[in-house]
């Protein structure tokens, strides 16, 4: 079978590679089955593109990738279900069956379907599954609503194939994404990826993806993990395999807490690692709150010593905190050689997690709800928010390394680049 598949991602601050459908079309190529990708970020005009490729390539079904449902951070949040049912509604029209999948679908999936009105969904990574979704459609065999896209065995290998031109991303300040692995271990308490089973990607195929794309002229590259350092080995072994195979190349990435060691900073700065974002939240730093500052400082240090820029993502004002503990969080990482810190007191409501089932449960933080209506799926954003921007200002007192999030449209690795300051914002408290 034929399949269609959209990138409906077209939000440019920066723009983002679809590097999801890459890897489907790598898969597929090695199914029986093959694919056409189409590409709406800079679509002038995406049901006329639509419509035009349904047109030439008479594809059986439509795939179409959902990156986010929306922007997240609360400030100049937008949100993007309304086109993709355009883009299901554009399908339909040609007599279409459409099948969802993507990060963003994968947050909800059930409510994104009914919201969309599409046929099918895939939840989680698709490489292995669609093949077999598309193997059931061609056999006439009966399909599944919702199909669980993490049944994937271990050592199972990425194949990648470049589909869509990178010129206009690159452009725009984009960067070519590469991931290492799928899932996250942790479970934090407003986090949706949480709890999913890892799947790594194995580090002799990450060299050799990295160094394909180096023999063809990109040498600057953003790990799309969720977080690096989920196991420690994996990490290890990455390294080693990029040092090996594609030495030269610069590099950006996320990682979380721990684990971490002097060996790992090491390895990193080898393989050509500038740049990384850490995540933390002062609810998790609450528990054993010198341990885990100690640890923090000493991540810090390994990463100064071994010259690579680090931003922090710190998320502040979860229940039952205060603004002494937020005030505290942030005397700390001024103290750290950390080059920026991206503050958010605005949480994302999402169904399944710890912060949902808190706010359901307590009358006092459901006042604290922003967009909350009774009838509401959160499919449309709802936000908790404890500490008010004017006193997460008041709290940051003009410290140069800080901003608030959703004031400036730009990530870590731009600020990083840039060395941005809050003078530069165009937001006045």
């Amino acid at each position: 079978m034929h399949i269609l598949l959209i990138n409906s991602n077209r939000y440019r601050f920066p723009p983002v590679i679809p590097l999801g459908l890459e890897y489907l079309a790598g898969a597929l190529e090695h199914s029986d089955h093959d694919c056409t990708v189409l590409d709406l970020c800079f679509a002038a005009d995406p049901q006329k593109e639509i419509h035009a490729a349904i047109m030439k390539v008479r594809p059986d079904v439509a795939g179409i990738s959902i990156r986010q449902i929306d922007t997240v951070l609360y400030r100049n949040n937008e949100f993007f279900l309304d086109q993709i049912k355009e883009y299901v509604g554009c399908c339909r029209r040609h007599k279409l069956k459409v099948v969802l999948g993507g990060s963003g679908f994968s947050i909800m999936p059930e409510a994104v379907l009914h919201y969309t009105g599409a046929d099918w969904g895939v939840a989680g990574p698709g490489e292995q599954t669609l093949p077999r979704l598309l193997d059931a459609l061609k056999q006439g065999r009966p399909i599944e609503r919702l199909w669980d896209g993490f049944d994937i065995p271990t050592g199972f290998s990425f194949p990648r194939k470049k589909s869509v031109d990178y010129t206009p991303y690159l452009e725009k300040e984009g960067v070519v994404g590469f991931r290492t692995q799928l899932g996250c271990t942790e479970n934090c308490f407003f986090c949706v990826e949480g709890g999913k089973k890892l799947i790594f990607h194995p580090p002799a195929a990450v060299g050799k993806e990295l160094a394909e794309l180096k023999a063809v002229g990109f040498t600057d590259f953003h790990l799309c993990d969720s977080e690096f350092n989920q196991k420690l080995e994996h990490c290890i072994a990455v390294c080693k395999a990029i040092i090996r195979q594609a030495r030269g190349i610069n590099w950006s990435l996320y990682m979380k807490p721990e684990p971490f060691s002097a060996k790992l900073f090491s390895l990193l700065k080898e393989s050509g690692a500038e740049s990384l974002t850490l995540s933390l939240d002062t609810l998790s730093m609450r528990a054993a709150q010198h341990k885990k500052r100690k640890q923090a400082a000493r991540f810090f240090d390994l990463a100064a010593r071994e010259d690579i820029k680090v931003a922090v993502d710190l998320s502040v004002g979860a229940p039952g905190e205060d603004a002494s503990e937020v005030k505290a969080a942030i005397d700390f990482l001024d103290e750290q050689p950390v080059t920026t810190v991206g503050v958010n007191s605005y949480y994302r409501v999402y169904p399944g997690t710890a912060l949902f089932d808190t706010v359901r449960r307590n009358h006092a933080y459901k006042k604290r709800l922003i967009n909350f209506t009774s009838d509401n799926e959160f499919v449309h954003p709802v936000f908790f928010n404890l500490i008010p921007e004017q006193k997460l200002a008041e709290i940051i007192d003009r410290r140069s390394k800080f901003r608030i999030e959703g004031l400036e449209m730009a990530t870590n690795y731009q600020r990083v680049k840039k060395h941005t300051t809050p003078e530069q914002d165009s937001f006045q408290y």
